[in-house]
């Protein structure tokens, strides 16, 4: 009887479910559909603002930011994804609320040379390549720049901060549990992290630098010597550990 009753129950669970994601339309892997659009900006600063999706931000062309945009699943039905450019500020958002399967959105953002940036992302996190302007960058998901030139501020939370084949003079980071990985193709002049509990490795070309590199309760490790110099490195956390390497 109780196998009966169990076998019942059992069905039972599945037909609700079916109904419940039936009724949702629910998309378990979801094609994303591409769209894209320009946007005029005569100038000044720019900021980025993504309520959901990954956002790339690349290089682009005077006088206007273009946006390729990728959503998938609910965010792909009709006034479910908005985007607009107001006051030098983008605003590109996504509807995957009360959704039970793929729902999401990324998007690759061509910004004007010479704007200076503000992006502020979520939790799928920021991607800046080969910028030359300056950018502050703040996301609860992981940050990476690559190739990037102008000055960068980058605050991230518990994911990754990581930058390859930087060419930026001047870098500060703060993060709050995210470890922070820096490489440098160039030397900097201010390179500026700290991190509360992440592990923090910075890499440099050899040469002469000021470096501080502290944790709390992790380990210490600079290949760089302490020099009196106008370069300097600052590497601190609290309980992850300090690697201050040279190449």
């Amino acid at each position: 009887m109780r196998r009966i009753l169990g076998a019942m129950a059992a069905a039972s669970a599945v037909a609700v479910l079916a109904t419940v994601t039936g009724g949702c339309g629910v998309e378990l892997d979801a094609k994303e559909v591409h769209e894209s659009r320009a946007f005029a900006h005569a100038g000044g600063q720019l900021t980025v603002r993504s309520s959901m999706g990954g956002l790339r931000i690349l290089p682009g062309e005077p006088g206007a930011v273009r946006v390729d945009r990728w959503v998938r699943g609910k965010a792909a039905g009709e006034d479910n994804a908005s985007w607009s450019l107001k006051d030098g500020v983008l605003r590109l958002g996504a509807d995957c609320t009360m959704v039970f399967g793929d729902c999401g959105a990324r998007y690759h953002v061509r910004v004007p040379p010479g704007v200076r940036l503000v992006v502020e992302g979520s939790e799928e996190g920021v991607i800046l390549d080969d910028l030359t302007q300056d950018a502050d960058v703040s996301a609860h998901g992981p940050i990476k720049a690559n190739g990037t030139s102008g000055r960068l501020r980058l605050n991230g939370d518990d994911g990754l901060v990581a930058g390859e084949r930087l060419k930026s003079a001047s870098v500060r980071v703060r993060t709050r549990e995210g470890a922070v990985r820096l490489s440098f193709d160039v030397p900097p002049s201010q390179v500026d992290v700290v991190s509360d509990d992440g592990y923090v490795r910075t890499t440099v070309p050899k040469g002469a630098y000021r470096v501080t590199a502290e944790s709390r309760y992790g380990d210490e490790r600079s290949e760089v010597k302490n020099v009196p110099s106008d370069r300097t490195i600052v590497a601190k956390s609290t309980s992850g550990n300090i690697d201050v390497l040279a190449r």
